[in-house]
């Protein structure tokens, strides 16, 4: 049976150098892809991407794959962030989800394509919650910050899956994964708090800081002067409070009682006038 694509043209087909060194050439290249080291393996998922971006756009999903799709989300991140100390392959996910890794690979291509859409997702949706806020909003960052707590946390305060893995996995992806999901984890930031991105995230993705707690921790932060105002005028001197007049002793009762006996003892000895000496 003739191959297609090896045999010579039809006009060299009977020439036996002709067909000897087609053959040599195809057993050459055979050898050189199957036996020879790999200079660079490029990512089966930058392949794909090659095959998507040339075709212009991704083929669009069917309802039904897109649910699949969305089930392959949820309960892998789920996965991940149950048992974060496990090496996960697209393999072990097929079983624990109970689907073939064919099936799974037909959405991504490995695993870190899995935990890059989670990410990404993830803080679409805090960007779309923070984008509801009005922007005539009196304090709009401070809201944007109760928006974002609210979107990272659980009922009970703890981490949402999502956000566990984007606190303790981000790291772990491959540069042209991780750099869009920080990128866009940054710009969240600046709606937060502007120039005090940074150090508003590492606040926010503290696990022991409440959202009161993280404001008063931001009120510190120094924030640029503002031009002195002129010094006031001194005050005038006030003038000092009138002394009280002094109060009198009222006598008491027995003081006047002495006082009228000696005044009755006095006009008596006057009447009597000056005492008589003896003889």
């Amino acid at each position: 049976m003739r191959r297609v694509g090896f045999s010579p043209p039809l006009t060299q087909r009977d020439d036996p150098a002709i067909v000897a060194l087609s053959n040599q050439n195809r057993l050459d290249n055979v050898h050189q892809t199957f036996h020879s080291p790999p200079v660079m393996q490029t990512p089966a998922r930058l392949h794909r991407a090659y095959v998507v971006n040339r075709s212009h756009n991704r083929p669009p999903l069917s309802e039904k794959l897109r649910e699949r799709e969305d089930a392959i989300i949820a309960n892998t991140q789920a996965l991940m962030a149950s048992f974060a100390g496990d090496h996960f392959t697209i393999g072990g996910i097929a079983l624990a989800l109970g689907m073939s890794p064919a099936t799974i690979r037909q959405h991504f291509v490995d695993v870190d394509s899995i935990l890059a859409e989670i990410l990404a997702r993830h803080l679409r949706g805090i960007s779309r919650a923070i984008g509801k806020i009005p922007q005539d909003h009196p304090n709009r960052r401070a809201a944007a910050r109760a928006v974002y707590f609210e979107a990272t946390r659980t009922g009970w305060g703890a981490f949402t899956d999502p956000h566990l893995l984007l606190i303790q996995a981000l790291h772990t992806l491959p540069e042209d994964l991780a750099k869009p999901i920080e990128g866009m984890h940054q710009m969240i930031g600046e709606a937060l708090a502007g120039e005090q991105a940074d150090f508003v995230l590492t606040l926010l993705d503290s696990p022991r800081l409440q959202p009161a707690q993280i404001e008063a921790k931001l009120a510190g932060v120094p924030t640029p002067a503002a031009p002195r105002a002129a010094p006031a005028k001194p005050a005038a001197p006030k003038a000092p409070a009138p002394t009280p007049a002094p109060t009198l002793h009222k006598p008491h009762k027995r003081e006047w009682k002495l006082a009228r006996r000696l005044k009755a003892a006095a006009k008596q000895q006057a009447r009597a006038g000056p005492p008589k000496l003896p003889p």
